[in-house]
Parts: structure tokens; sequence; C-alpha cells
């Protein structure tokens, strides 16, 4: 089907060697391809694609965040020879996964923009101007996703500096995308200025949605719950405190039980599922699939650190068997037919929102009973209620973080948010320690793009 909805969506072949200036410009012609609604919801869905990519959802992102902290480790002595340069933190701007994820990111910015733009200039009759501002709302909403996760990887945290005026990643100007006359060259935003965009594309989203959808298109509770989780990285704890409760309060989701969990990582979406990307036997990155690297290439596991915090009666334990000496990971467990679904918002995770923000706010008993919710799920036996407060009720937030999020692309930036120095364990060499800030926990812009783009020539990440 989604090889279909590319028809509505021309794209020129872009090599690896494709630059932003590139894809800022006409990498996705979709002008005389948007018509009317049912050509705007064609177009929407063609753009859940890139989601499902291996530089995006389907590997890189979920990845790489887990590699380069204190989760994961590569296979050292049988391994494909992917992500080494992860694991060993050895990476430099020439680096091919680099230059991926990051070709990937920047053009879904693009692709959105266009799609944006083309339908926002378009008449819908009175019937339908309702279904296609749920349409713009999603594009504006993905687009948001994406500047928060290339800020993530390519920028320090939003609080590194006071006003957040360190260097964050490119804004393009979106009026002039998609028109084919215009070569964009633009420079690195600040931190503070991709936050305020980011913040302007979710209410905006929430603005213009309307309706709850399947898990599979983002919708307005998605919005939300990203929302939520922008606010939570920006330290706004009361938004962010608010926004989670709104989800779980109005989204009609609901934790899934512990004799439910571990089976669900097989399906296509459950209970609390949010927003999903969607892969298909058919119609996904096969062998270069996150559950294949995990379960059948086997080139990279769950560290002792991370899974002996686990309790024998944690349900989640039963996720990171022991295979010989060392832990797999099985999050991702449809390896053989390499089509898992990616959850991106799951609603266990508002709980551990409004859990940090109740904490940073001083609201104690709020913030110990949506912890103890998600804790008391992952238990065979009754958990003694939380009565930490201050650092050690944080720290115990954080743990329970690392828990529930394993392996979905979080634990790298929980880590750097707060400033937290760490143990980078490797299988067969020294462990690394990472000192907090550290240059090296955000990726360096790729060469390519500091080769044809005169005003990113000077904004390297510092140590690259």
């Amino acid at each position: 089907m989604k090889k279909l909805l590319w028809t509505l969506i021309i794209i020129v072949t872009i090599s690896c060697e494709d630059t932003l200036e590139q894809r800022f410009s006409d990498s996705v012609i979709v002008g005389e391809a948007i018509e009317d609604l049912n050509s705007l919801n064609l177009a929407a869905n063609g753009v859940y694609s890139f989601f499902a990519h291996k530089g995006y959802y389907n590997r890189n992102f979920v990845l790489i965040p887990e590699i380069m902290s204190d989760n994961a480790f590569i296979n050292a002595f049988d391994n494909t020879g992917r992500f080494l340069e992860f694991d060993n933190y050895a990476v430099n701007a020439s680096d091919s996964k680099v230059e991926e994820t990051y070709n990937n990111l920047s053009r879904i910015i693009a692709t959105t923009s266009i799609v944006i733009n083309k339908a926002n200039i378009l008449s819908f009759p009175k019937t339908e101007q309702e279904d296609a501002n749920q349409y713009i709302g999603e594009m504006y909403a993905l687009r948001a996703l994406t500047f928060h996760n290339f800020q993530l990887l390519f920028s320090q945290p939003y609080g590194f500096t006071k006003d957040a005026s360190h260097l964050g990643v490119p804004i393009p100007d979106f009026n002039l995308l998609g028109d084919g006359t215009n070569i964009q060259n633009p420079g690195r935003s600040t931190a503070a200025e991709v936050y305020n965009q980011i913040l302007i594309d979710l209410q905006t989203a929430i603005n213009l949605m309307h309706v709850e959808s399947e898990p599979f298109r983002i919708d307005l509770n998605g919005a939300k719950a990203l929302l939520a989780r922008v606010y939570l990285h920006m330290k706004n704890w009361e938004n962010a405190r608010d926004m989670a409760t709104d989800v779980i309060l109005n989204s009609g989701k609901s934790l899934l039980t512990r004799e439910a969990y571990f089976d669900s990582w097989a399906e296509n979406s459950n209970n609390e599922s949010l927003f999903v990307i969607s892969n298909i036997e058919s119609d996904n990155s096969g062998t270069s699939s996150i559950g294949h690297f995990y379960l059948t290439f086997k080139d990279a596991f769950a560290t002792n650190d991370f899974k002996n915090k686990l309790s024998q009666t944690d349900v989640r334990k039963q996720l990171y068997p022991v295979d010989g000496q060392v832990n797999l990971v099985t999050k991702f467990p449809r390896n053989t037919t390499q089509d898992d679904n990616i959850h991106v918002l799951r609603l266990s995770e508002m709980y551990l929102i409004k859990a940090e923000a109740h904490a940073q706010l001083n609201e104690n008993l709020e913030a110990q009973q949506a912890l103890d919710i998600i804790i008391q799920r992952a238990h065979a036996e009754d958990m003694a209620p939380s009565t930490e407060t201050g650092k050690a009720l944080l720290e115990k937030i954080l743990l329970e973080r690392r828990k529930e999020l394993a392996y979905e692309g979080f634990r790298l930036f929980d880590l750097t948010r707060y400033g937290i120095s760490f143990t980078k364990y490797r299988q067969d060499a020294n462990p690394i320690e990472i000192v907090a800030p550290a240059d090296k926990t955000i990726l360096p812009i790729p060469t390519d793009e500091i080769n044809v783009n005169p005003n990113i020539a000077h904004q390297q990440n510092p140590g690259y």
C-alpha cells in the first residue's frame, strides 16, 4: 500500500552524498500532486514512510542513543561491523550512519513543510475542511517530532546554556520550500529558536486536529503527548505536568496489565499506544531493521549494569534473556518477518513525565503516586509505596525511566539533559568514562554538509 502512496509524491532519487541544500530546495515535488482532500490524505500517508526507514525509527534513532549510553554495547567478537564507532565513541564527521540520519531527518522537515504549504493554498468544501485540517495538523506534528529528534542528536540539551543560545539545527525558510527555484543554505539556529519552532508547530497541530485516529497516524492525543515530552526537555515543569495529565485523563488509553506486557511487544499496537510507526512484511527495513540487528545478527546486547537494575519480580526482565554470557534485547521480537512496529509515544511515558514534573515542582505525593503506577504494574509482588522526596525521588524516577523506556531511544538524552556522567560499557575493552557535559554525546554535522553550505561551514560541533 505504501508503495502506491508514493505515486502522489514524486521523489527525486538522492544519493547518500545529497546535501541539505538539495533537500531544502526541490527534493520532493508535490505541487501538482495535492489537488483535493483525497490526494492530501494520501500525500500525508506517504510522509509516514520516511519514519519507517533504517536511518530513522526503524533502526538508527532508537539504536544510537542506547549504544552511546550505559544501556548497550556492540558484540565485539561476532559483529557485522556496524555501529562500532558509536560503541567506541570514535564517530567522525564523515560517518555514513551520521549522514544517513541527518539526511533523513532534514528530508522529512522539507517534505512536511511542502505538504503544509501546498495544502494551505487549497480551498476545501466546508464539508471537508475539518478533515483537511486534521491532515495538515498531522504534518505540523510530524515536523515538530522530527525537529525535536534532530535537536536531540545534533545539539546539546536545551538547558546546556542558560538562555538556550547554543547552536541547534538549521531551520529553513518554510515558505520557499517546494517551488523548485530557491536553493537554501540555512545556518544553524539557536536551540531556543528550534524549540520555539517546535512549540509553534505543536500548538498549531493541536488547534487543527479534531479526531482520535488509529495509532499509526499521529492524532490530537499524540501531539499533546509529544508536547509533554518537549516541555520536559525544556524544563517547563508546569506545562509538562499539565499536558501529560491531560493525555492520561482524556486520551482513552489505559496501561497494559502486567500479564499482557511481555507479549504486547510482538503486537502491532496495544491499549497504551499513542503513536506507532507501522511496518509490514513487504515494506520494511529488512535485515537493516532494529529487531534483526538485536536478534538475528546479535550485534548488540544489554549491559549487565542495566539488567541488574531489574529485580526478579519485574516482568520487564523477561525482555532481556541470557544468551551464553550476554543479555539479548527482545523488545523488537519479530526479527524473522522484520516488521516490528516501533512505538514512538506510549502512555507509560506520560506517567513518568507527570512524575518527574511533579517532583521538580516539589509536589511529592503526586509524583510518588504517578511513579508507583508504573512500578507496581511491572512487579508480580506488592511493592511498598514510594516515600522518597527531593533528589532521591528524582533519581528513582530516572531509574524507572531507564527500566521502562529501555532500548526505545531515550537513555542517552536522559543522561545528558541532567548532566549526568556515566560509564560507557564495552565488551572487549575498558569502559569509557563520559564526564558531563561531553562534546561527543552529540553527533557531528556531516562533512558533506559542511563542505557545500557556507552558512554552516564554521558551525561544526566542538570535538569534531
